[in-house]
């Protein structure tokens, strides 16, 4: 079947097709093995950088066991910090809700506060007006005493003035006024 295509195409042209084939294998084997050279020297490269970082460590910590202990710390670190942090958090939420019963109760005296010197000021209104009324009050007993005193001296008055008259029974007159 193939020979039956190929039986009106000139050889100079079945040549050139083979050549043609020939340099695309030639050049898809080319691509494969520089394919299979990067890939290899990716590697090569990501070993390398390993390594690298390797030295690194092992210039600046000594040994690979000394880096783990030091990773191992500061996850240690890490993990006491974020349980330190979530103390933290819930204490502070504690201190929130202490502090709103803080802020209530406060309110609260406050209220009372208020009421409590609503009733003093109350308190010293009805003394003052106390005060006012047992003053008045003692003007009054005063003025009633002073009243009182110049009774008993006229009664005294007149005591004398009928005891006088008493002993003198013919000389009986009027008071003069």
């Amino acid at each position: 079947m193939g020979n039956e295509v190929l039986k009106g195409i000139s050889v100079n042209a079945k040549t050139l097709i083979i050549i043609l084939l020939f340099v695309n294998v030639g050049f898809a084997f080319k691509m494969i093995n520089k394919y299979h050279e990067m890939k290899e020297a990716g590697y090569v490269r990501e070993k390398t950088f390993r390594d690298q970082l390797e030295k690194r460590v092992m210039r600046a910590f000594g040994s690979m066991e000394d880096l783990n202990k030091m990773v191992n710390d500061i996850t240690r670190q890490k993990e006491d910090a974020e349980k330190l942090a979530a103390s933290c958090k819930s204490q502070s939420e504690q201190f929130q809700s202490t502090n709103k019963d803080l802020i209530d109760a406060k309110a609260k005296l406050e209220e009372e506060h208020a009421r409590l010197q609503k009733q003093i000021w109350e308190l010293e209104d009805s003394l003052s007006r106390t005060k006012k009324t047992l003053s008045d009050k003692e003007l009054n007993i005063q003025e009633l005493e002073n009243n009182l005193e110049k009774l008993r001296k006229e009664k005294a008055i007149l005591e004398k003035q009928v005891e006088e008259h008493s002993k003198t029974p013919g000389a009986w007159s009027l008071p003069k006024q």
